[in-house]
């Protein structure tokens, strides 16, 4: 499957342009559930979805196979006082049963677990892109910056992208 966006190492000067100067040190945050939740807001997580799901193009050319059988995946939104400030999509084959008990936690944020110094991952470096499709939560069509990364664990691969949204920008600030 061909790479339809542009994943660059390096954070484009578009994309700082896109999410605003309060937001732009969230881009590079080694986890958002901490950074968001050191917001003075209240942090919450919206589940739009966890189950079967075909394979996302926003992790081709990364480090998950496309030809795999089947894939997993959970979208959520990240808010701050009820307002979605970044949407996520995790995805991992079918048959990791590690990454996908580890996806089924609810409204809980994953950044708790792999972050939590309990778990024997290790991380790619962040891979950046303006996505120029509608994001669910965004409320519009606009470019939106975003990254993705790579999370492995006892040889499988789990893939985040993390897509911020404009009111990001305005709820940090409100702080």
């Amino acid at each position: 499957m061909d790479n339809q966006y542009s994943w660059q190492a390096a954070l484009p000067a578009q994309a700082l342009a896109a999410i605003g100067a309060h937001a732009t040190p969230v881009l590079t945050a080694q986890s958002l559930t901490q950074t968001l939740r050191a917001a003075d807001a209240r942090f919450s997580v919206r589940l739009l979805y966890l189950g079967a799901a075909p394979f996302d193009a926003l992790f081709a050319g990364g480090a998950m196979p496309a030809d795999a059988p089947g894939w997993f995946a959970r979208d959520v939104l990240l808010c701050l006082n009820d307002v979605p400030v970044v949407w996520a999509r995790s995805m991992c084959a079918a048959a990791s049963q590690e990454w996908r008990l580890l996806l089924d936690c609810g409204t809980r944020p994953l950044g708790e677990r792999l972050f939590d110094g309990s778990l024997p991952v290790q991380r790619s470096p962040f891979e950046f892109a303006l996505l120029d499709k509608a994001v669910p939560g965004s409320g519009a069509a606009e470019r939106l910056p975003a990254r993705r990364s790579f999370f492995t664990m006892q040889g499988e691969t789990l893939g985040l992208v993390e897509c911020f949204l404009p009111a990001l920008d305005q709820a940090l600030a409100a702080r």
